[in-house]
């Protein structure tokens, strides 16, 4: 836990997501990453569909002590980020996002993104047998460009976890450009890219056409042993 001086107006709180974030964290989500990033405006999804998404993707992160909220002074969140644990001798479906009873744009669009991580332990360096999976971030729009998604990156990377879960490092699949640079510049490979014109639907229509650009989806590893400074 560390406050930043990201915003000229205010300090920022840096903690590991608890429990008790659950239904703030499921409200930010519904507020910010399904009007604001770039896959989910051009999904145009429901509220009802995104926030049982969003849900159940919570639920499982919040398993694990390596998600992250980020607190404004009067304790709104200003950004958050979801990570769960995938280990080498688990089931695919561990890392998988849940595309059961959703409409069809969805359901398309996140096997897309659960065959993007399908083949990663038979490209993974042999001694890593666990990885944090970073599975959702946000930041709201007035805390955008203060560095909070970069600090994100590696906020609750303690030793003492990574050491208990075993984890030798970190996946993420970034679906805007905005973030594939956030994690280029962070230290991430980026294993393979996958471009959006090959999901289309039952009627061979596109299923995204983002509006910021980005025409492919990056997944993307960190070894552990290339973080720095790591605290205790």
């Amino acid at each position: 836990m560390f406050l930043s001086r990201v915003s000229r107006r205010q300090q920022l709180l840096f903690r590991a997501a608890q429990p008790k974030d659950k239904d703030n964290i499921i409200k930010f989500l519904d507020n910010h990453f399904a009007k604001e990033e770039p896959c989910a405006r051009a999904l145009k999804l429901s509220p009802e569909i995104t926030h049982n998404t969003f849900s159940t993707t919570v639920t499982r992160c919040l398993k694990y002590p390596f998600s992250t909220v980020v607190l404004q002074e009067n304790g709104d969140l200003a950004a958050c980020l979801l990570a769960s644990v995938w280990n080498r001798t688990d089931p695919i479906e561990n890392a998988d996002f849940d595309d059961e009873g959703v409409p069809e744009n969805l359901r398309l669009f996140l096997e897309f993104l659960n065959t993007a991580h399908s083949n990663f332990w038979k490209i993974a360096p042999p001694g890593v047998n666990a990885v944090i999976h970073r599975e959702l971030g946000s930041v709201a729009p007035k805390f955008t460009r203060g560095g909070i998604a970069t600090k994100m990156t590696y906020t609750n990377l303690t030793k003492t976890n990574l050491k208990k879960y075993n984890i030798g490092g970190v996946l993420s699949e970034t679906t805007s450009y905005a973030n594939q640079m956030v994690l280029e510049k962070a230290g991430f490979k980026c294993l393979k890219e996958m471009p959006y014109d090959v999901i289309v639907d039952s009627k061979g229509r596109k299923v995204l056409d983002l509006d910021d650009g980005t025409t492919v989806l990056r997944l993307n590893f960190k070894p552990i042993h290339d973080y720095e400074n790591l605290p205790e």
